[in-house]
């Protein structure tokens, strides 16, 4: 499965929850995660990848500074397990 295939079916399930998705995506944000995921003043940053393939050094080092700042910031190699994280965001349960 591409990472692509997994972005749009999250991307999706977010939308269908009423969430706002934004493309995170330019030449001056290199390393910066996938997506950014809004719901009712929450915040959830995704870098999707391929199943089986980890984040970049780049990507880890911008996952770990936006958890640093207390976001919540991670990356997700899987449908299901993205859809897990939007229904937490909706629900407010991993703060």
């Amino acid at each position: 499965m591409r990472e692509s295939t997994i972005e749009q079916a999250v991307c999706a399930y977010a939308k269908a929850k009423g969430c706002l998705s934004l493309k995170l995506a330019g030449q001056n944000q290199k390393g910066q995660p996938d997506r950014i995921f809004l719901y009712h003043g929450r915040v959830l940053f995704i870098e999707f990848k391929a199943p089986g393939k980890n984040p970049t050094a780049l990507q880890t080092r911008w996952l770990d500074l936006l958890t640093e700042h207390t976001f919540a910031a991670t990356s997700c190699d899987d449908i299901e397990a993205g859809k897990r994280l939007i229904l937490l965001l909706l629900t407010e349960r991993w703060i």
